[in-house]
């Protein structure tokens, strides 16, 4: 069958056609590739997630393939088909391009659904607007109904009043056999929100089945015998971490009929339960991830390390089911550690706490102590194992007499939100001085850093439960707090970097030199002491 990939698609008038689809929507150009064509009012089409966000690993084109040999009537995507975040129409050009190139081996008509990344902005918006002439839209497949909604408008999650009178307008009278809801954030979970709780509103009566995407992990709730779905990623940026997880490449086939709709969940080479991650597991499951089942305190030493001190580790399961964890400290920095390997089983419910105790003979700040941990529950029959790393912050108090300034270096962050653009410390690294005058407490920050385009330094002070900040460009990044909000002669310090290599594409890495819970300590004194300098983190 050959496919119409131009955007300037007119409806065919042909019988056959006229009987199987039809579209209120007026616009020259549509959203689709082409339409499906089939005989009676049985048909199946696929759902295609989020391609965004992933290495090119192949895996977009493998699930072109795929849908080919599945042989569907048509392909409906939830959203994030390109990188997004631009502000040149340029970009939009370029991206765009790429993928209705890639989407040319694709043999069945496609139907677009806008993402976050596809209308990041209005002018993406604007842009999505005339290639597809509309982001939200309706169209009938025999006697069912699909509804596209834009859960991005205002800027945000969010449906504005009159994207909601519109398919007001559409479900008036309808009263067809089964309608099929896409959208790219799940508004409608955990509860419905952003101007989709009236969108819900007027499903009610009907059959219907929703489609989502945006988060890249899978998920399924049924509410009043409808199916809910959030699709994992065709491609798109995951740890891929398996089925069970949520996170998985896949497609899902969906084969319309009489009754309610077949729906088969499919990952390369294999078929996978609808419900693999529901609201029983993921709490779970995001226990496992997370590592929240070990705890350890952050730890203050003062003005020079001991030569042995102890980590306070909490160990808990809080579900029904017996778990298996273990704790594995990695040696360096001249540590010893009494018990390097922790390993046991937690009865349901349960708490333990455990003393390591670490001998650190040359007396030096270990700053970041490292463990490895896992913890193994059986899900669903199936012995589950997740594995991730504790970080044990660690810090002296620097003691600074008055008219002393203190320079630190620090080349190791101890948080990174996003990993976009920062790879090592070619794209950030500090060195800053903290200066006592006597009057004032004064920070300044250098940052050392390849690329300055839109890069952003924060730096954040609190004493006595009182937060001082300053946001600068990093050549004037420099906070003054006068002594006397400095409470009790002591006071805590953050420094937190945005590295934004290319403000064009993606979003920024953002880099802490310190934990929010777990900051730089200081005390001033008003003597005539000099404390030692150049201390390294």
């Amino acid at each position: 069958m050959k496919k119409i990939f131009s955007v300037m698609l007119v409806l065919a008038s042909a019988t056959a056609m006229a009987q199987t689809f039809s579209t209120p929507l007026k616009t020259d150009r549509k959203p689709w590739t082409g339409i499906p064509t089939f005989a009676g009012n049985d048909y199946k089409f696929v759902v295609l997630p989020d391609k965004t966000g992933g290495d090119e690993t192949g895996a977009f084109e493998l699930a072109i393939e795929e849908i080919n040999r599945l042989a569907p009537d048509f392909v409906i995507n939830v959203g994030d088909l390109i990188g997004g975040y631009f502000t040149d129409v340029k970009y939009c050009e370029r991206d765009w391009k790429d993928i209705l190139g890639r989407l040319e081996k694709l043999e069945a008509p496609f139907f677009f659904v806008g993402g976050n990344h596809d209308m990041t902005n209005q002018l993406q918006t604007d842009d999505f607007i005339r290639r597809f002439g509309a982001n939200y839209y309706s169209f009938n497949v025999g006697p069912d109904l699909f509804l596209v909604l834009d859960t991005q408008e205002h800027g945000g999650r969010d449906i504005s009043d009159a994207q909601v009178e519109y398919f007001r307008g559409v479900l008036d009278g309808w009263d067809g056999r089964h309608i099929y809801v896409f959208m790219h954030a799940p508004l409608w979970a955990p509860q419905n929100h952003g101007g989709y709780e009236h969108i819900d509103e007027l499903l009610q009566g009907h059959r219907y089945t929703v489609f989502s995407g945006h988060t890249h992990q899978y998920y399924y709730e049924q509410r009043g015998g409808m199916d809910y779905f959030v699709v994992a990623t065709a491609g798109g940026d995951s740890e891929l971490r398996g089925p069970l997880f949520g996170e998985y490449d896949h497609i899902m086939l969906v084969s319309a009929r009489d009754g309610k709709p077949a729906i088969a969940n499919l990952p390369i080479g294999s078929l996978v339960p609808n419900d693999i991650v529901d609201k029983n597991t993921m709490p779970l499951i995001h226990w496992m991830t997370s590592g929240s089942y070990v705890k350890a305190p952050y730890l203050v030493l003062d003005s020079t390390a001991p030569e042995e001190f102890g980590i306070e580790l909490s160990v808990s399961n809080p579900f029904d089911a017996e778990m298996e964890f273990g704790v594995d400290f990695k040696s360096g920095k001249g540590l010893d550690f009494s018990t390097p390997h922790i390993a046991g089983k937690m009865a349901p419910r349960s708490d333990k706490k455990y003393t390591v105790k670490v001998k650190n003979p040359d007396g030096v700040e270990p700053g970041k102590i490292v463990a490895g941990i896992f913890a193994r529950y059986e899900i669903k029959g199936v012995p589950q194992e997740a594995n991730g790393t504790l970080a044990v912050l660690t810090d002296c108090v620097r003691n600074l007499a008055k008219g002393e300034k203190m320079t630190l270096e620090s080349r190791d962050h101890y948080d990174i939100d996003e990993s976009w653009d920062w790879h090592g410390l070619q794209d950030g690294w500090f060195d800053f001085d903290v200066e006592y005058t006597g009057r004032n407490i004064v920070i300044t920050v250098r940052t050392h850093d390849d690329i300055r385009a839109l890069d952003k330094v924060e730096i954040f002070l609190e004493s006595g439960g009182k937060k001082y900040a300053v946001s600068c460009e990093p050549e004037t990044a420099v906070l003054t707090v006068p002594v006397r909000k400095i409470k009790n002669g002591s006071f805590t310090l953050n420094v937190k970097f945005t590295d934004n290599d290319d403000p064009e594409e993606g979003d920024p890495s953002v880099l802490w030199w310190r934990l929010p819970s777990a900051p730089g300590q200081f005390r001033i004194s008003p003597g005539d002491s000099h404390p030692q300098r150049g201390l390294s983190l």
